[in-house]
């Protein structure tokens, strides 16, 4: 891994995580100090992360850490109700029965991290759930665009704190299992789809609360 991929990638799941907050200033002589290189591989790292819209330079080499309005969070939750369920609905026919046996053991986990404290664990689990499944999915364009999707939706749930909406999600995933093991393609999509929806329709029905929620540091 080059020095330049190495602090992109590590400033860019900072920004995902809120780690760094918006409007949260990058100096690059206190990054180069802090990763051990010099600025030039930092100042090609903000580079790759304007381009990902995640940081903005402004005059004076001074670069901040690019706003995530509400709006764009919820667009995310709206193009994951349309791909993902048709990425699971791909990955059916080439399901074999090992993997979905480790995947309802994973569910079984999942159902035991209810405790707040073990809520990473479970989101951990989720995303592991979903990505053994997609690995199957012929469309590789259709999987990297839901992974981009899935990255503003981790940030949309750390900085608004609404990662709840994942709250007893298993139970959800347990029926989309159950149509992989028989094989039901097209009940595969509309249960995944269900699944999505449901999630968007909580964030919509927080309404006019968005307006009122600031960024946070957790």
């Amino acid at each position: 891994m080059t020095k330049c991929l190495h602090v992109y990638e590590a400033l860019r799941e900072e920004i995902i995580e809120g780690d760094l907050q918006p409007g949260e200033r990058l100096v690059f002589s206190t990054l180069a100090k802090r990763f051990g290189v010099s600025p030039i591989p930092v100042r090609e790292a903000v580079r790759r992360l304007e381009s990902d819209g995640l940081v903005e330079l402004q005059p004076h080499t001074k670069v901040l850490v690019k706003g995530f309005p509400v709006e764009h969070g919820v667009w995310a939750f709206e193009l994951r109700a349309e791909l993902e369920p048709a990425a699971l609905q791909q990955a059916t026919r080439f399901v074999y029965r090992d993997l979905l046996d480790q995947l309802a053991v994973k569910l079984d986990e999942m159902g035991e991290w209810t405790e707040p404290e073990n809520f990473g664990r479970f989101v951990d689990g989720y995303f592991d759930f979903h990505d053994s499944l997609f690995a199957l999915t012929p469309n590789r364009r259709l999987v990297e665009m839901i992974e981009s999707l899935r990255a503003e939706s981790r940030r949309f749930h750390r900085l608004y704190r609404c990662r709840h909406v994942l709250v007893g999600s298993e139970c959800d995933l347990r029926g989309i299992l159950d149509a992989f093991r028989k094989g039901r393609p097209d009940e595969v999509y509309a249960l995944a789809r269900g699944h999505r929806l449901a999630a968007l329709n909580h964030i919509r029905e927080m309404g006019t609360g968005f307006p009122l929620l600031t960024p946070v540091k957790e």
